[in-house]
């Protein structure tokens, strides 16, 4: 989804880290009896894995169709879909579901004049700094995030996040520095989000599904005797609109 990072790892005490306590009394404790593993909750394994506030492409991607593209455009097509799976994002969103939490990280991003002044930049040239980056930033790096004087008398705060030089106003920095933008950070992921996530994809399921089905029968026509210069069409080219997903 930048995407939002691996899953945490589970991290086993060393048996031998614990031979110095005082043990227990051999009657309360039954013999050879195995500890229980811990339990991984899957719904927090599935909140790291998709980023619903990423979205790299700021078109919104078309359903599949098997009536309505050619074999070529559903080839780029999924390779289109491929590429929101590897960076972890929303289908939902990319589909044009219009999931929750980008509205919300809008209307948050409104409580300040402008985006941040990214005033040099080490990494992709794609990259972008938003507020939520940089309330993160002071909530994470408080001892960095702080204000500083500069050559023209001005106070200004400045710092070093996703690769990028960073310089945002005073105002913009008590404002931070506050908590009150925190505050208005919805918790992610939201519920109603997954379940469009959920949604979506069975559709998406379906329609692959149909082109699967549809390839399959076009198969027929693939004999020894086929001419490349006339290929099979999987269906008919009188269209190509293709409707954003509506949950």
């Amino acid at each position: 989804m930048d995407h939002m990072g691996s899953p945490p790892r589970l991290h086993l005490a060393d048996p031998q880290s614990n031979s110095t306590k005082r043990k227990r009394s051999p009657s309360n404790d039954p013999p050879n009896q195995p500890t229980p593993p811990a339990k991984v909750s899957k719904t927090n394994s599935h909140h790291l894995q998709i980023n619903y506030l990423a979205r790299q492409c700021p078109e919104i991607l078309p359903l599949i169709s098997a009536e309505h593209d050619s074999l070529p455009a559903l080839l780029t097509l999924i390779g289109d879909y491929e590429g929101v799976l590897h960076r972890h994002e929303s289908m939902a969103g990319n589909l044009g579901a219009r999931p929750l939490g980008p509205i919300l990280i809008q209307r948050f991003e409104r409580l300040f004049d402008g985006p941040p002044r990214v005033l040099k930049m080490n990494g992709k040239e794609s990259t972008s700094v938003g507020w939520l980056d940089v309330v993160e930033f002071a909530r994470n790096k408080p001892e960095q995030f702080k204000l500083e004087q500069t050559r023209e008398g001005v106070k200004v705060c400045q710092f070093y996040t996703k690769q990028c030089r960073v310089e945002i106003s005073e105002e913009d920095f008590v404002l931070v520095r506050s908590g009150m933008p925190q505050k208005l950070i919805p918790p992610q992921p939201i519920g109603e989000d997954e379940e469009k996530e959920l949604g979506t994809l069975e559709i998406l399921e379906k329609a692959l599904g149909a082109c699967v089905h549809l390839a399959d029968q076009g198969k027929q026509y693939l004999t020894p005797g086929f001419s490349p210069m006339h290929p099979v069409r999987w269906v008919s080219c009188c269209g190509s609109d293709h409707n954003a997903v509506k949950l």
